[in-house]
């Protein structure tokens, strides 16, 4: 991959644009306008899968490019944001969009007591002089498209951008946005963030964070995320949940790791090898 010096951005060569693409069942290159970037995002929610497999079995989680590349279209796995959004960005930059990376704290099932550090990656991409957020590596609820920061989105669309509270807004940058979801209980926040572009090799040491240290939650549980059809799967542990677009949730308890297994390989397309399966089994022993 070479490098955009604008923002530092990876860039897919062109055989590994098309392998990309390929891997997304898209037709190929597009131009850098809204509907590619939204068929893009779409694709990659439905055939990459969100997951911590190697971090939970406490393998290292490489997020050089090349690596991405590697595990997430010649090995046909998934990852998670670091892996995810640098792989998006890669392919973006190549289509010839303008992107930045950015930092987010996660706020689901947070209250505004509890503080959480700047652990997701997401992207801040400019079509035609206006700007949108794009995210593909999100392991829960996640926009299916780009969002506009200054525009109103999309009539029926269960997601929106709001300003941040005035005590985060006080401890911190003056233009804070939430992502928002909309659910059977009303609104709720995924995660907060500003428009400060990131310097990419500040995720080395977010990775690592998250990839290693025993309170993260990607060290202790196993999450995975796919859209299907327009349905978004989700799995923590041994709890699948479906949430359909019309913020109707269905949940369902797997009673064995082997079942667990399955359900990855057939809901949520991540075929691992068979040593991986029998070392996932025997640690999901202990989180069900």
């Amino acid at each position: 991959m070479s490098q955009n010096p604008l923002h530092a951005t990876p860039v897919l060569a062109p055989e590994r644009l098309d392998a990309y693409l390929d891997r997304l069942g898209l037709p190929g290159r597009g131009a850098p306008t809204l509907e590619t970037l939204d068929a893009i995002i779409a694709a990659q929610l439905r055939q990459i899968p969100f997951e911590n497999v190697d971090p939970l079995l406490g393998l290292p989680v490489p997020i050089e490019p090349d690596a991405v590349f590697d595990k997430l279209v010649v090995r046909r796995r998934g990852g998670y944001c670091f892996e995810q959004n640098t792989l998006l960005a890669a392919a973006l930059a190549a289509l010839g969009f303008d992107v930045a990376p950015l930092a987010a704290r996660v706020r689901w099932g947070l209250d505004e007591s509890t503080p959480s550090p700047q652990s997701h990656l997401l992207l801040h991409v400019r079509v035609a002089h206006r700007d949108y957020i794009a995210d593909a590596g999100f392991g829960g609820p996640t926009p299916p498209g780009a969002l506009p920061l200054s525009e109103p989105v999309a009539e029926g669309m269960r997601y929106r951008l709001a300003a941040a509270p005035l005590s985060a807004v006080s401890s911190g940058s003056m233009h804070l946005f939430d992502l928002e979801c909309e659910g059977d209980g009303g609104w709720f926040k995924l995660y907060r963030f500003d428009l400060s572009p990131q310097q990419w090799i500040d995720y080395q040491a977010r990775n690592w964070y998250v990839s290693t240290h025993p309170q993260s939650i990607f060290t202790g549980n196993l999450l995975v995320a796919r859209t299907d059809g327009s349905t978004r799967l989700t799995m923590r542990n041994n709890e699948l949940t479906e949430r359909e677009p019309d913020g109707t949730v269905r949940n369902r308890r797997l009673e064995t790791p082997q079942a667990v297994v399955e359900v990855l390989r057939e809901r949520f397309g991540l075929a691992l090898d068979a040593a991986t399966d029998e070392a996932l089994a025997r640690r999901l022993q202990g989180l069900m």
